[in-house]
């Protein structure tokens, strides 16, 4: 038994699932792109983001920890630290849930675009890590001093893991990305809560 379901939509993608006895499914979400080269860039992306999100877990745990440092407890900034770490968390989780619903064949009108705004907010948060952190350790006390130069090495891995990430999605959708980017600058400056 074979069964073909095509949905298409001239300005975002074209969509097909191919069902074949043996329930394999091949699906494809974005428009000229081999479902194949697809996949390999959907897992070159998440490989990329797992090492960040391990970066950034450790990350978490040393700025949990900050707080039981006499000269950082109440330091401006710390608060605000901590916030950025969690943000790009759930950035990480963003992205890879875009991933895997797009690698379940989920019919997803605007896949390209969420694939670009989950990345690419991705990007903002990271860029608002390093002031915040910078304001929160600036009056830490030596003992502190390792941990921080370790906050640092880990946030060199988030930045280089997140750069990767959207190296590969621009491979993946070409001059394409610049154009959804350009479209949803105005949706990321609505404040998240």
């Amino acid at each position: 038994m074979l069964s073909f379901e095509v949905s298409y939509d001239p300005s975002i993608a074209f969509e097909y699932t191919v069902n074949e006895e043996e329930d394999q499914q091949v699906t494809s979400t974005f428009i000229g792109i081999d479902p194949n080269q697809q996949n390999d860039y959907l897992d070159a992306i998440d490989a990329a983001l797992e090492k960040g999100m391990a970066a950034k877990e450790v990350a978490c745990s040393i700025t949990t920890g900050f707080r039981r440092v006499p000269s950082m407890r109440v330091a401006p900034g710390l608060n605000t630290y901590h916030a950025s770490v969690a943000d790009i968390g759930y950035g990480f989780d963003a992205v890879q849930g875009t991933i895997s619903r797009i690698r379940e064949g989920e019919s997803i009108d605007l896949a390209k675009e969420m694939l670009v705004f989950d990345l690419d907010t991705l990007r903002i948060s990271e860029k608002q890590l390093r002031p915040n952190f910078e304001l929160a350790v600036k009056r830490a006390n030596p003992d502190a001093f390792y941990l921080i130069e370790q906050s640092r090495y880990l946030h060199r891995q988030i930045f280089e893991a997140i750069k990767e990430a959207i190296r590969l999605g621009r491979a993946l959708l070409g001059p394409e990305w610049e154009t959804i980017r350009a479209k949803i600058e105005e949706i990321q400056a609505i404040p998240r809560l």
